[in-house]
């Protein structure tokens, strides 16, 4: 279940922290991360995804792999469509005995590989596709038994990952992020709280005191609160927010370019043009005429 657009904490089992969803036509995701790994495989269609500030065109066919704590978004076109498969780490407790002596563990592996398709052999795609197919009929059927033959499916997608998914020569070996992993219940809710603010009041003139405010925190306290707990500060969190929202409204509606920086909180179209250009590298106009190809 999703509390707020950029916090996202499932309610699992913690017998089976497992979920499995698909995701059909037109869907923006606003910039979130969770505990969970998340698996993308696209099936139809288009998907414009950001991790970590890393933009990503998916096509169908390809699959990323999305770490725990991993901020990303993603936007997708109208007729596409894609299965999401989430895991918790914790569902193979106990299962490291299986692990060859010498071997990097599960989540150094996971934080260590080429996570999108695209650098994998193409044996490799077509295996990992299988087995997500394999996950994602087992999910929808849930005929008995189903839960360990998905458990199986995941054992097997994790030896490939070992055996065939190449290391990344990119990004240096790391340890998994820890920005969603370790936070306690209390911090979480808190930061809830806030993005949820943040949802409902992005387009008024909000500040560093009236979110401290409403927070009960003072704004030194607040901002080292912040800071800590995402990686980011508030306003850059909350610039980020806006044009994402932005970038929404210019695919999806049609509207004028001072109608899209009213709606999104900026207080003129002259500092939204140049906040929105500095940002993407275009003009908002041109970034509509780039991603939707209207001539």
């Amino acid at each position: 279940m999703t509390v707020s657009h950029y916090l996202e904490i499932p309610h699992l089992a913690r017998e089976f922290p497992f979920r499995r969803f698909v995701h059909k036509g037109e869907v923006l995701a606003y910039p979130h991360w969770h505990k969970m790994v998340e698996i993308i495989y696209v099936t139809r269609g288009v998907l414009h995804l950001g991790v970590n500030d890393i933009p990503i065109v998916m096509r169908a066919g390809e699959i990323q792999f999305i770490n725990a704590g991993d901020t990303h978004y993603f936007l997708a076109s109208p007729n596409s469509e894609r299965i999401v498969v989430q895991f918790d780490a914790f569902l193979f407790h106990g299962d490291e005995a299986l692990q060859l002596d010498g071997q990097p563990g599960l989540r150094h592996r996971l934080s260590t590989m080429c996570t999108h398709s695209q650098q994998w052999p193409s044996a490799t795609t077509l295996a990992m596709q299988n087995l997500l197919l394999a996950i994602n009929r087992e999910d929808e059927e849930r005929t008995v038994g189903y839960k360990y033959v998905i458990k199986a499916r995941l054992l097997e997608m994790i030896a490939l990952i070992y055996r065939e998914v190449p290391i990344s020569q990119h990004h240096p070996a790391r340890p998994l992020n820890a920005t969603a992993a370790f936070k306690s219940e209390k911090t979480l809710a808190r930061l809830d709280r806030i993005f949820s603010y943040v949802e409902h009041h992005y387009h008024e003139s909000l500040t560093l005191d009236d979110i401290a405010k409403f927070m009960g925190f003072n704004v030194c306290y607040f901002t080292r609160f912040f800071k800590n707990n995402t990686g980011t500060t508030f306003i850059r969190f909350l610039h980020n927010y806006r044009l994402n929202r932005a970038k929404w409204l210019l695919l999806n509606e049609d509207i004028s370019i001072s109608e899209v920086a009213e709606r999104v909180g900026f207080t003129s179209v002259k500092n939204f043009h140049h906040v929105f250009k500095q940002d993407t590298g275009v003009a908002p106009r041109q970034y509509k005429k780039s991603i939707s190809g209207i001539k």
